[in-house]
Formats: C-alpha cells, sequence, structure tokens
C-alpha cells in the first residue's frame, strides 16, 4: 500500500498542495568540543554550530530524486534534492554538509542497501527500511550506539514527538536496552480503515446510516438490488473489495472483533500471538462468503490489486467500501464523473453496535542509523532537533518547510524527517473549533493550510478534515481510547525469515478461497490454523513472545 511520496497519507502532503568508511578527508578530521549538555536538555539550534567544525556525511535515502515533487521544486526555486532549504539549514545551524552516496527509492534502495551491507560500504548515516536488516546489523555491531546521543541532546520537543505514542517505537532499533537508530515517526493514524459510504444511495433507497455489521450487509445487499444508480440495470456492487482485502478491508474485520493483517499481533492470555488465526475471523469471512454467493461482492476481486478494484467506485458502479483517510483523492474522481455523488465516512459498525477496537502499529516511516566509526554521530540528533524546530517550534515557518506555492512535501526533502504523530488530528479539530467560533481567520499552521484548501474549492480536504461525517471526525472521536496497539513492533523472527513466504501463502490462499465459497469458513479455517502452526506458526510465536520477554 505504501508509496513513498505517501507515507504519511496523501493529505497530509498535500496540505499545501495549491498554495565503515566516512566521508574520508572530512568527517574523519572533525574534532568537536562542544560541552556534553545536561542528561535530559538539548543546545539550541543557533548555539550548535558554534562549537562545530565543518563535516560532511554520506547519506543513504530511500526516496526517488525524480520524483514529480523534487522536479517542481527546481523548477520553481532552483533548489534540489541535494541542495534545498533544508540542507542549507543544517549548514548553517550545525555546519553539517550532506552528500548522497545511496538515494533511490525502492525497491532499488533495498537491493542496494543489502549489497551495501555485505560490502561493508555503508555511508555515514542511511535509512533502514527493515527490522530485519536493523536486527542484523546490531547483531553485527555495524551502528554508533546512540542511546547517550538521544538522552543528551535530543531536544524537548524531539522527544515529545517521536515518543508521542509512548517509546515503544524504539523496540525495533534496541538492543540490550541500547537504541541504534532514530525513528521517522509518522501519525499512526495513518493506519485507519474508514466506512466511505455513497450518502446520496442511503437517501434514494430510505436507509439508515449503519451502526452494525448487519446494517452493513443489509446496506450493501440494497446497493446491489435496488438499483442505486437508477439506470434500470442490475450492474451495482455494495461493498468494495480486492486481492489485498487483509490490509484495504481491516475495518470490515476489526467490527467483528477480529484483525486480518499480516503484521498484526494482539495479546491473548498474557502472550503475543497473531490476529489472523484467531477464532474472531470466521464470522467476518462468512460474511464475506454470503456477499460473495450472491454478488454483493465483485466474484473477480481475487484478481484485482486495489487500483483496479476501485474501479467500480470511481465510475459510480460500488457504493461503500473501507479505506484510509487519502481515499479523498480517489473517491473525487467520482464527483467529477457525478456530481449528485455524496460521500461521507460512519464511524466504524460493529457486530453489536457498541465501540468498535482499531487496531493499530505505532507509525514511523523507516529509521535512520549511523555507521560505526562516524564521528561524532551526535550530530544525527542534532539534526533532528533543527528540523522539528523549523516545522513545529515556537519560531517555526511552516510553510517553507512543509510545502509551499504549489510544491508538495518539502518536508520530505529534508534527509532526515518526522512529523508530530498529531498533525492531521490536530487539524482537524482546529478547523473544527474554528468554523464554530468564527476564528478561521486566525488558524495557524497545518490547520491553516488545509483550510486554505477547503476555502479554494478543494472537495477532498473537506471530506478529509472538515468538522462532521469525516475520516478525522471519527478520528477524533475514537483516538486514542478505542485504539488496541500492535503487540509487537521488532524484526521477524528466524522461523518467519526461513518460513514465512510459504506459512502467509497458506493463508492468503485460504482466506481467498473462504470468500469465493471452496472451502467452508470454520472447519476450513479451522485446518488452515491447523497448518500454519505445523508449518511454523507455533515456532514463531513462542520466538516473538520470548523476544518480548513473556
Amino acid at each position: 500500500m505504501r508509496k513513498k511520496w505517501a507515507l504519511s497519507g496523501m493529505a497530509v502532503m498535500m496540505a499545501f498542495g495549491v498554495a565503515a568508511c566516512s566521508k574520508s578527508s572530512e568527517s574523519s578530521e572533525n574534532k568537536e568540543t562542544t560541552p556534553a549538555a545536561s542528561s535530559g536538555s538539548a543546545q539550541t539550534a543557533s548555539s550548535e554550530s558554534a562549537g562545530n567544525s565543518p563535516v560532511t556525511y554520506t547519506f543513504g535515502r530511500n526516496i526517488d530524486p525524480n520524483s514529480d515533487p523534487i522536479k517542481l521544486l527546481e523548477s520553481q526555486t532552483g533548489e534540489t534534492l541535494a541542495d534545498n532549504r533544508w540542507t542549507r539549514l543544517f549548514k548553517e545551524k550545525l555546519n553539517v554538509s550532506v552528500d548522497y552516496k545511496m538515494v533511490t527509492a525502492s525497491p532499488t534502495y533495498d537491493q542496494q542497501f543489502k549489497l551495501a551491507m555485505a560490502s561493508n560500504d555503508l555511508p555515514d548515516m542511511f535509512n533502514v527500511t527493515s527490522e530485519s536488516d536493523m536486527k542484523q546489523l546490531m547483531d553485527a555491531g555495524a551502528l554508533e550506539d546512540l542511546t547517550d546521543a538521544y538522552k543528551q541532546y535530543g531536544s524537548e520537543l524531539l522527544k515529545s514527538i517521536i515518543e508521542a505514542e509512548t517509546a515503544r517505537v524504539f523496540e525495533p532499533v534496541t538492543k540490550d536496552g541500547k537504541i541504534y537508530a532514530i525513528p521517522l515517526k509518522m501519525p499512526s493514524t495513518n493506519g485507519y480503515n474508514h466506512l466511505w459510504i455513497r450518502e446520496d444511495w442511503l437517501t434514494k433507497l430510505g436507509l439508515e446510516r449503519p451502526k452494525t455489521m448487519d446494517d452493513v450487509y443489509k446496506i450493501a445487499k440494497a446497493f446491489k438490488e435496488g438499483d442505486p444508480d437508477g439506470n434500470g440495470k442490475p450492474d451495482t456492487f455494495g461493498l468494495q473489495i480486492d486481492n489485498a482485502f487483509r490490509n484495504n478491508m481491516k475495518g470490515f474485520f476489526w467490527g467483528y472483533g477480529a484483525d486480518p493483517s499480516p503484521d498484526m499481533w494482539v495479546e491473548r492470555d498474557g502472550k503475543a500471538v497473531r490476529g489472523f488465526v484467531q477464532p474472531e475471523m470466521k464470522e467476518p469471512l462468512a460474511m464475506l462468503q454470503t456477499m460473495y454467493k450472491e454478488g454483493i461482492i465483485d466474484k473477480e476481486f481475487g484478481t484485482k490489486d486495489n487500483a483496479k478494484s476501485m474501479e467500480s467506485v470511481v465510475s459510480g458502479k460500488t457504493g461503500m467500501f473501507y479505506g484510509p483517510h487519502w481515499s479523498a483523492f480517489t473517491i473525487d474522481k467520482t464527483i467529477q464523473n457525478d456530481p449528485n455523488a455524496k460521500w461521507i465516512v460512519v464511524p466504524l459498525p460493529s457486530k453489536d453496535g457498541s465501540p468498535t477496537k482499531v487496531s493499530l502499529t505505532i507509525g514511523k516511516d523507516s529509521y535512520v542509523a549511523v555507521k560505526k566509526g562516524t564521528k561524532n554521530p551526535e550530530n544525527l540528533v542534532k539534526m533532528f532537533n533543527v528540523y522539528v524546530e523549523a516545522l513545529f517550534g515556537k519560531d517555526a515557518e511552516f510553510s517553507k518547510y512543509y510545502g509551499e506555492n504549489g510544491v508538495e512535501n518539502i518536508w520530505q526533502m529534508s534527509p532526515i524527517y518526522t512529523l508530530d504523530p498529531m498533525i492531521d488530528l490536530k487539524a482537524h479539530q482546529d478547523i473544527k473549533a474554528a468554523i464554530e467560533n468564527g476564528t478561521t481567520d486566525s488558524l495557524g499552521g497545518t490547520a491553516a493550510g488545509f483550510y486554505a484548501n477547503i476555502k479554494s474549492g478543494m472537495w477532498t480536504f473537506e471530506m478529509m478534515f472538515g468538522p462532521k461525517d469525516t475520516p478525522f471526525a471519527y478520528v477524533d472521536q475514537s483516538y486514542p481510547d478505542q485504539v488496541v496497539w500492535n503487540a509487537y513492533l521488532g524484526a521477524p523472527t528466524p522461523t518467519q525469515i526461513t518460513r514465512g513466504s510459504s506459512m502467509d501463502e497458506l493463508i492468503v490462499t485460504t482466506l481467498t478461497a473462504i470468500i469465493m465459497g471452496k472451502t467452508d469458513a470454520d472447519q476450513g479455517f479451522d485446518k488452515m490454523v491447523a497448518e500454519w502452526n505445523k508449518l511454523g506458526g507455533d515456532k514463531v510465536t513462542q520466538e516473538v513472545n520470548a523476544e518480548l520477554g513473556k
């Protein structure tokens, strides 16, 4: 699902869419003499550069240097990925220069990174995109210990952002109580899976908004059989589904207290277990099987990815789907095709109408680590200090460093980056309050950018962040009280690495077969679980709980 330019959600990044070898001759000669700050405090950005000798670090970045936003920045300002307002800011504040040694998007970056690991030719500082690579580097002693650097130099603002959803974000980069990388913290609310519905279809068919999963079924059935598009033909679907339903429809499963996500671990009786092999999965699978038999969902879903499946939504042939908040950019095309189409987001229905539990993993993009032997590794922490101060500090220049003049994602054109995990939710809250109080002219930060887009007629921003019937209206009422956090954030275990692909293939094949009616939802599921455990599921579960000390 993840795209490199969609790491914080399309909405966040388009906030201002309209409006063991250091760099030898420089890195190795750096002799910083800045006195250490007291534990828990940080030097100000303005004072840090005074004690820093000029230093250049080679960097590895998982980003496409030829992406449209970077090209647009260059055409409008002359800035490039290698030389822009961010790299100049780090030079000004810290005397730190950046030399991109390895810069490309995944999967090419991942391949290059593994080659660099194998040949001991990593840059001084670099993105680590997988927990398994992180673990391998830590076990090999290939990284600088950043524990004291983070504690000593990390500003209170930086720590408040990275640890906003607890310090568990450091679990994948911690070994023997020491941290070896800084997480690129992102909003965990990106993990929400919302229920989007054509309200004009509800109105036409005389239907109420759903509160239970039975309501979802009845609405989907009516959308299939009630000719909601009014063309006199039985050519509509009630609910969108695609072959990645384990991620893209997880909100449906949450309604039954289940979680099919490939990476989700839940706690049961004090132990971490895989959500997708729990008995709570049977009921939602049986419901989808019924929908499949009745033609309520597309019978070709198993061969369609999300983009292909969503074509029926865009063309006005499907009236309900589960998806993230940035799905607004897709369904905006529906309105272009049919100006009378009206979409809403409703609170996630549940089996009995009680508040639905939302399963989330603490949000991060990747990690930034420092190669063992690199001089002054604390400069990485100082760079993060400068970054968060520029975007979220008392004297922040938010528009300049986030996105302006039609250039998206300037915030991500820094060699390091992190976002306040409340950035989207707070924007919604501020917009809602400002509309209620008549103070929209006083909005600042992200809220000002989002509201400017709303006022300019960008329906997508109103749909995502507006005060009512929007994704963040639901986030506001459910986060964090209804959130269940992933019980395990660490690297794949040895058994996962050796047997994980065959184990996952069993899950995908069986769950798809159950929905298509080829396998019984009860006995077929139990058989799958038994086979999964035999293939290695029992062993993986033991290994994960051993890592967690359970």
